[in-house]
């Protein structure tokens, strides 16, 4: 495995390699992101990761300077995964860098807590694409508006990368593997599966019960366990708009604050 650590070097190393397969990460990694490079390994005949803390996807008291950095244990797991390329940039990416606008269904769900994440989050992933020229991006499905806003704003792009997405990898109980869950004290980790039982319920309940109906009872469950939701929402997968109760097609997405610690969540039905 070779650490790439500037546009110049990067330039040189992969100017002669064809379907390369990027999986972008800010580190701390854990077996959601390991579950992407296998993704990666699937799709592409060289697989590149990126480790880069983008502080233009924190917002005010977003805790930036706080964001767990783990390089050395990150590099292990990506070796051990089979990783040909680490793109570790320094803040050098930055300078000059041109910003852009996320698409519109940014400023939903997420979107309202977070008005200026999405657009941190184009804008370096428009630079990685530039530096690493990948055949293939994988994101995550845990963050699936992520996921729409970046397919989005690429293909109105006309870029040539494929944006692929990779399923939700969950812990044994139930809930999404994330870099936050270590953040969750011991009383609200036993808590914290309940978030994907209640979509699950929801998504038993679909056919049953109005969207309406579904979402005031789930809201209500989780107050009673000290969840407290940012939204909760049955959504058009595509558009992000709310779904109609026939709609056979539908996400549920759900943030919630469990402390002080923010969780997102969904479950696409087909």
């Amino acid at each position: 495995m070779e650490i790439i650590t500037n546009e110049k070097q990067a330039k040189e190393v992969l100017k002669d390699f064809n379907e390369t397969a990027l999986v972008p990460t800010m580190g701390n990694l854990h077996d959601g992101h390991l579950s992407l490079l296998s993704k990666a390994k699937e799709v592409g005949e060289i697989v590149l990761a990126s480790i880069y803390v983008n502080p233009l996807q924190f917002g005010v008291n977003e805790d930036f300077d706080n964001y767990p950095r783990t390089l050395d244990d990150d590099l292990l797991k990506l070796e051990k995964t089979g990783c040909d390329f680490v793109f570790c940039p320094s803040e050098d990416i930055l300078k000059n860098i041109k910003n852009y606008q996320a698409p519109d269904i940014s400023k939903k769900l997420c979107g309202k807590s977070r008005p200026t994440h999405f657009d941190g989050v184009v804008t370096i992933v428009r630079k990685l694409f530039e530096v690493l020229n990948p055949d293939y991006a994988i994101f995550g499905l845990k963050d699936y508006q992520q996921f729409l806003i970046i397919k989005k704003f690429f293909n109105e792009m006309n870029f040539h990368t494929k944006i692929i997405g990779s399923p939700i990898v969950r812990e044994s109980d139930g809930l999404a593997m994330s870099s936050r869950n270590n953040l969750l004290t011991s009383e609200n980790r036993k808590i914290a599966p309940k978030i994907y039982k209640q979509l699950a319920w929801i998504r038993d309940n679909i056919e049953n019960q109005s969207h309406s109906d579904l979402i005031l009872n789930s809201i209500e469950t989780f107050k009673e366990n000290n969840i407290h939701p940012e939204y909760l929402s049955i959504l058009n997968p595509d558009t992000l708009e709310d779904a109609k109760d026939n709609d056979l097609s539908v996400l549920i997405a759900i943030a919630v604050k469990l402390g002080n610690v923010r969780l997102i969540d969904n479950i696409l039905i087909n």
